[in-house]
């Protein structure tokens, strides 16, 4: 059983000291402590690359064509195709941004539709058409009767409920559901983040036109003193798992999710784990509640190296879920590497549970306040891995994962990599940017988030596409 001790509040257990499963084996696989003897933003953590062999990529610029499809979602910050839209997601006003403003629309927490047709070149220094601009219409805004929204007439600072930024967007065919994840917290003027503990996975079912709840963390059990720039880790879950029904409350900042065969993975940043959801339920019954879950890995894994031998490593930060041909693909934004994990043919890891690296990019270093920042990945339909690192704005293609000889992808000055990025978003723009969230259509044209002011100064975000040009795909 998960590690308990303390007094009861509300009917609910909480952890009064690390929050652990040590020892706990499910389904035959022994989870490790998932508690990592580090504060928020002072982690130390692994250059995979000072031991790890890698390729040398070649430095062969791609030639890719870039356009901006919509100026009209205000930050987003996840993207799905469904049928012949693309739907995304507005995360809400961030806080570089000055964080929540009741006189700004953000509409945080809806999801837009986008005419995927709609498209004109990016040129420095040109700014976004009117149709571009207008290329967006309201698609589902948030529900209150699900969603733990901002109330306009109490100060942000104030707002300890509110279960915003989201992020994410997932989408599961077999069921017809949109997952969104709410990392929960407030933006504040001066670049400053509150954490809350209302984390939650939210999603609306296409079948009934409805949201409904999928996890939710009871904030209930945190004392509002301890709302910082993070929530401690000894609050999730917010009770015992054995004895009480879903929702559980697994993850700290859930900030990714993907779908693989019978289940969905999503990813906790801040306490480092990846909490698995069963979707039979919501597949047979669209109001069906939150799905049996439990936790599927935490932040102490065991690699498989390219020589055969096998070594035990902190992997810190989940950020980018998504799974392709038998394996789990996890990004780590503060490792800042790409793992995957072999599944079975319903999407279970497979047990013993064993990782590979197939990416690595600049990890993160407390002294330098600074990592590649690896947000999201995605496959295009030859199995190529692409991964977005938002700290340069730079999207990476991987290519066909390879553990290996694993891509190397750092592009610190004082050790920079020999490959050329897919898409430099600073190089298209003119001028410092962002980049998120990643999708490919049946074309292989890829959609990613930025957070350019293309509709103007009031309100920032975009979403280009970049499309490889007839001259590489025929060398190819």
């Amino acid at each position: 059983m998960s590690s308990l001790s303390g007094p009861v509040f509300f009917g609910l257990f909480f952890f009064a000291g690390a929050c652990s499963v040590g020892g706990r084996v499910e389904d035959g696989a022994l989870l490790r402590d998932v508690d990592v003897p580090y504060a928020a933003r002072s982690e130390t953590v692994a250059d995979f690359a000072t031991w790890l062999p890698f390729a040398a990529p070649t430095a062969v610029e791609p030639v890719v064509v870039v356009e901006r499809v919509t100026a009209g979602v205000p930050w987003p910050r996840g993207l799905a195709l469904v049928e012949d839209g693309l739907v995304v997601l507005a995360r809400g006003r961030h806080r570089r941004a000055g964080g929540i403003d009741p006189a700004i629309a953000d509409l945080s927490g809806s999801l837009m539709l986008v005419d995927p047709t709609i498209a004109e070149p990016v040129v420095p220094g040109v700014p976004a058409s009117a149709r571009t601009k207008g290329n967006a219409r309201l698609f589902v805004s948030p529900d209150d009767a699900v969603f733990e929204l901002y109330d306009p007439k109490v100060e942000p600072i104030q707002s300890h409920t509110v279960d915003r930024p989201y992020c994410t967007l997932a989408f599961d065919a077999a069921s017809r559901n949109l997952f969104v994840c709410g990392f929960s917290g407030v933006d504040l003027p001066g670049a400053k983040f509150r954490k809350n503990a209302t984390d939650s996975i939210h999603r609306f079912d296409l079948r009934t036109r409805s949201w409904h709840p999928v996890e939710m963390h009871d904030h209930r059990v945190v004392p509002v003193a301890e709302l910082g720039y993070v929530v401690p880790n000894q609050y999730y879950p917010h009770h015992d798992v054995e004895e009480n029904s879903p929702p559980h409350g697994w993850v700290n900042g859930p900030d990714a999710c993907g779908v693989a065969g019978e289940y969905l993975y999503v990813a906790g940043k801040d306490n480092h784990v990846i909490a698995r959801y069963d979707l039979a339920g919501i597949r047979k019954d669209p109001t069906s509640g939150p799905p049996a879950s439990r936790l599927a890995l935490g932040p102490h894994v065991t690699l498989r190296l390219p020589t055969g031998q096998e070594r035990d490593v902190e992997l810190l930060g989940p950020s980018a879920v998504t799974a392709r041909d038998g394996f789990l693909y996890v990004g780590y934004r503060t490792s800042s590497v790409v793992v995957r994990y072999p599944v079975d043919a319903s999407g279970e890891l497979v047990v013993p549970v064993r990782g590979e690296i197939v990416a690595m990019f600049e990890p993160w270093r407390a002294n330098r306040k600074r990592s590649a920042n690896v947000i999201d990945i995605a496959f295009n339909s030859r199995g190529e891995l692409f991964v977005a690192c938002a700290k340069e704005a730079r999207i990476w293609r991987v290519g066909v994962p390879d553990p290996s000889s694993p891509f190397f992808g750092d592009d610190r000055a004082d050790r920079p990599t020999t490959a050329s990025p897919y898409v430099d978003i600073r190089e298209w723009t003119g001028k410092k940017a962002g980049c998120g969230n990643l999708v490919f259509d049946a074309d292989d044209r890829l959609y990613f988030c930025v957070g350019n002011y293309d509709h103007g100064e009031t309100l920032a975000g975009a979403v280009y596409r970049a499309t490889l040009s007839t001259t590489e795909e025929t060398s190819e």
